[in-house]
């Protein structure tokens, strides 16, 4: 029975041990190691990681198995796409309900008091916050840059169309730099203005554009 038992390590085994484990951090940023050096120390000291996202927020739990069996639990924010994904959003509308001031002066106060936007911006911006007001039917009673040209049939803003298609706009944008979109610039009260020209069909056609531009970026993050 004593012979199948596991072998006790000795006090000089266990020192050894720690000594090379303060030594890993040294040898994991060391400009030598390789990324595959750094897959196997990984393979060494870890048995599985599993990483679960809330819902379509940005909160994820990720839960670390070290081999030896002990665990560790994180809490991190992700990127997301659209400030409505936020697990925060209802407390973040309430607040835009009680500041009533400018773009500027609330995205100030958001940024004072610690809030976070979507995706990787640290900070609010008055524009975005300008857009979430206008979304909520809290916008100022001056007229957007966007009221003040001189507009077709089915044409929309950036902004506008970035909502009835549900994608940020920036990613429209990129499209309407690379000539995906039949836009024209008209020159607003104090900048140019895009209009996009989009009916009932291409919102169609771009909704689809859309969910394969979707279906594309997951699969090379599950690559």
């Amino acid at each position: 029975m004593q012979a199948q038992q596991p072998p006790t390590l000795s006090a000089q085994e266990c020192a050894a041990i720690r000594r090379l484990a303060s030594d890993i951090p040294d040898l994991w940023q060391a400009p030598t190691t390789t990324s595959a050096d750094r897959q196997a120390i990984i393979r060494h000291l870890v048995e599985r990681i599993v990483v679960t996202v809330q819902g379509d927020s940005e909160q994820v739990e990720v839960q670390i198995h070290w081999r030896g069996g002990t665990g560790t639990r994180l809490h991190l924010a992700r990127p997301v796409a659209r400030l409505e994904q936020l697990s925060y959003y209802p407390q973040l509308v309430a607040a835009l309900h009680e500041e009533g001031h400018s773009g500027v002066v609330i995205a100030e106060h958001l940024n004072a008091e610690g809030w976070r936007p979507a995706k990787r911006r640290a900070t609010f911006a008055a524009a975005m916050v300008n857009d979430l007001l206008a979304r909520q039917g809290l916008g100022t009673s001056r007229p957007s840059p966007a009221t003040q040209v001189q507009r077709r049939v089915d044409e929309w803003t950036v902004q506008e169309l970035a909502r009835e298609l549900a994608m940020p706009p920036q990613t429209l944008h990129s499209w309407l730099l690379k000539g995906r979109l039949n836009a024209r610039k008209e020159q607003g009260a104090s900048h140019p203005i895009w209009l996009i020209r989009a009916d009932a069909a291409e919102i169609t056609r771009l909704r689809s554009q859309r969910g394969a531009a979707d279906v594309h970026s997951k699969s090379r993050r599950a690559f």
